[in-house]
């Protein structure tokens, strides 16, 4: 639901038959962005609080929060009203109601194969909020008009927060169980020693998985514009797009399945390899078969980032302060979701054009493989010299 409402309701709210119409398209681009870093500065205090207190609480206060600022939005008469909503409301609730927490209380409650397949139903759940979300928040801006939408969508996450809180969350996170069970096994995984420094591997792997989801959240905002300046019909692509969704749900589920069998992080490196002929496709982006390619390898294995994402950081650093690490690379996810869609969208307004803004997204993938081989490195050599750690 807080996905749904927050990044693909948005996605229709800000058309120009919804807020569009009243409203700059930059100003409310300006507020979703600044919710984004908003919620970043946030995420290692949220993190924090989730290590020590679990996520009950702060799924509570985040599902008021988002309300909220769905509710300031669709009363707004003015600029700034937008962007506080969104800055001050919105942002931080996000912080804890979308995947953060989410990977933190999977780690909490279950053991290494319960919580990969946990994590694979999770992001298969939210692979249908584009097809739900999207047309439904479509319907409701027609019938009902975009403030009425807008305090509708608020008040559905304010009460499947609340409900969920309530009724099925665990409270504080329960101790690791010692002797024997798979949560011994994954504590000893951290692969780092006790105390404040960061773990080995967690600087190189977060810069690596910043730069991918960069690439992702480029294509996402820009990828229609892209192949509609290489000649296609934009609403061909716009259904292609649409397509994309419903192409990535198998690997969400699949991948991190798997992942209970082999190493994640082999998973990871292999789906960014086998992207990047997608990536590629759309550099020139003037075939009819560049674009169905581009389509197709991409949808069949963009939405294994995020799930594997989770498998990976629980095999390495699981322990008590897993919600922080979390945190911690949340801001730097954040900083490349906002510069890489910035990054293409300038070079598209000069003479490099799209071309020149794909030929940056296929660097950064290559620049992120590299560091995530690094970040292997460091973290198999911190394996064998260092003793694992017990929690608890």
């Amino acid at each position: 639901m807080s996905f749904g409402a927050i990044l693909y309701g948005t996605s229709v709210l800000i058309t120009s038959e919804a807020a569009g119409a009243q409203y700059p398209v930059w100003l409310l681009s300006a507020g979703f962005s600044g919710s984004v870093l908003t919620a970043a500065a946030l995420a290692v205090p949220v993190g924090r609080h989730a290590d020590r207190h679990g996520v009950r609480g702060i799924l509570t206060l985040g599902g008021l929060l988002v309300c909220a600022g769905f509710l300031t939005f669709a009363a707004s008469s003015s600029g700034w009203h937008v962007l506080a909503a969104w800055w001050l409301l919105i942002g931080p609730g996000s912080a804890m109601v979308l995947f953060e927490p989410a990977f933190v209380a999977l780690q909490q409650w279950f053991g290494r194969t319960q919580r990969n397949r946990a994590a694979g139903t999770l992001t298969l759940i939210t692979g249908l909020a584009g097809p739900i979300f999207i047309p439904a928040a479509s319907v409701a801006v027609d019938h009902l008009g975009w403030r009425l939408t807008a305090a509708l969508l608020g008040a559905a996450v304010a009460l499947v927060c609340g409900t969920t809180a309530g009724w099925s969350l665990h409270g504080a996170p329960a101790a690791p169980v010692a002797g024997g069970s798979e949560e011994s096994d994954d504590v000893g995984r951290a692969g780092s020693r006790p105390g404040r420094r960061l773990p080995a591997g967690l600087i190189p792997l977060s810069l690596a998985i910043a730069l991918t989801m960069a690439v992702l959240e480029a294509f996402n905002v820009h990828r229609i514009a892209r192949f509609e300046a290489a000649g296609f019909d934009a609403s061909a692509v716009a259904w292609w797009a649409a397509a994309v969704g419903l192409l990535s749900l198998p690997a969400r589920f699949l991948l991190p399945v798997l992942a209970n069998r082999f190493p994640a992080a082999h998973f990871y490196c292999g789906v960014m390899v086998l992207i990047l002929p997608g990536v590629l496709l759309a550099v020139t982006a003037d075939q009819p078969w560049q674009m169905y390619g581009h389509f197709i390898i991409f949808g069949l294995l963009f939405g294994a980032f995020i799930p594997l994402r989770a498998v990976l950081m629980s095999d390495w650093y699981f322990g008590a302060r897993f919600g922080a690490l979390m945190g911690l690379q949340a801001v730097a996810i954040a900083l490349g979701r906002a510069a890489g869609p910035g990054a293409v969208g300038w070079l598209a307004d000069t003479s490099w054009g799209y071309t020149g803004g794909m030929i940056l997204l296929c660097l950064l993938l290559l620049l992120s493989l590299a560091l995530l081989a690094a970040a292997m490195l460091r973290h198999r050599r911190s394996s064998r010299g260092t003793r694992p750690d017990r929690i608890g």
